[in-house]
């Protein structure tokens, strides 16, 4: 049910694993390779649903590989957009 749920499903673990090995275990700010996420640079809300996209379904160039730090700094200082599909 909620989002962060679906961060377990299999389709989200092997979208993440793809964009860790795209981005070669290391955070694309830091460069460190340590406590890594993998941020959404941007959101999609369907319209019709009102419920977002499921994390898997975004195109790999909205993804990008983050250490912990670095992700939550990024979202401390800016908004993820949210897109309305």
């Amino acid at each position: 049910g909620t989002y962060a749920a679906l961060l377990f499903d299999e389709r989200w673990t092997s979208k993440r694993q793809e964009i860790l090995e795209r981005d070669n275990f290391s955070c694309k700010i830091c460069s460190t390779q340590e406590t890594l996420q993998v941020h959404h640079r941007q959101y999609h809300l369907i319209k019709i649903t009102g419920k977002f996209k499921p994390p898997w379904d975004y195109e790999d160039y909205l993804l990008i590989t983050l250490c912990e730090s670095c992700h939550s700094r990024g979202h401390s200082k800016f908004k993820v957009p949210v897109i309305h599909i």
